[in-house]
């Protein structure tokens, strides 16, 4: 048997049903808001946005961490661009979707499961953290892309819409790049750590979502802070201060 033989193979490209579902809605919202603008419309289009964007975050992380040597990733489907794949449906869309409708604040969810045992290197594991927020990134300099053709369409409900959702993806960038345990931006540092800590950060990382929910809902000035991060890096993307503000209202149709 050669070596080429026990190479693996590379990831099958190609999308899957749900992920095609999910952009042909997202698509779909976002034609509807230029025809018909609505604040129902502006809620579901933010909404699927949402979760497209939480798709490519933990596509990423999956990516990346197969280049880095955890094949796993494609046998348990992350590859595959199936939003009900990543993690628990749970703690990755419905309440980060919760937190977005009471809060306003973009909330990074559960991420996949990776196999930090498989990746060959300590620098492939970190890069692999990094490549979710990374990938948020990328969606937050699409969407603000996105709010400059909707305004000069003068579709001025999408830009809105985007423009909340490029806001959402600048907090929700903040929020996983604190070097915190259970965050991406720990996750970046956690391969250089000794091997001794790891127990006591695996304890510690269960309580860290809890524990940045309290903080964002009770601690007073918390969601300011974040707020403010955002529109600093919404403002760095030329994204419209009263766009967003407009997006926000929009989308919280109820109020």
């Amino acid at each position: 048997m050669t070596a080429e033989a026990l190479r693996p193979s590379a990831p099958r490209p190609g999308l899957s049903r749900n992920g095609m579902i999910l952009i042909g809605v997202t698509l779909a919202l976002g034609a509807a808001l230029v025809l018909a603008p609505s604040r129902i419309l502006v809620f579901a289009f933010v909404l699927a946005g949402w979760v497209l964007s939480v798709a490519i975050h933990e596509f990423c992380h999956a990516f990346a961490a197969w280049r880095a040597g955890d094949h796993s990733v494609s046998e348990r489907g992350y590859l595959s661009f199936d939003p009900l794949k990543y993690a628990d449906l749970g703690t990755s869309i419905v309440l980060p979707i919760l937190i977005l409708a009471l809060g306003g604040i973009g909330f990074p969810g559960g991420a996949v499961y990776l196999r930090n045992d498989l990746m060959r290197t300590r620098g492939g594991r970190a890069f692999a953290s990094l490549a979710g927020p990374l990938g948020t990134l990328a969606c937050l300099v699409a969407y603000a892309a996105g709010v400059y053709a909707a305004s000069m369409a003068q579709a001025l409900g999408l830009a809105a819409a985007l423009a909340f959702l490029a806001f959402l993806q600048a907090t929700a960038l903040f929020i996983n790049l604190l070097p915190i345990p259970g965050l991406d931006g720990f996750g970046v540092i956690r391969p250089y750590l000794p091997d001794s800590a790891q127990p006591m950060v695996n304890k510690a990382g269960a309580l860290v979502g809890v524990a940045l929910l309290l903080i964002i809902f009770f601690v007073p000035g918390a969601s300011d802070f974040i707020f403010r991060v955002g529109l600093t890096l919404t403002d760095l993307a030329a994204v419209p201060r009263e766009a967003i503000a407009a997006g926000h209202d929009a989308f919280t149709f109820w109020n």
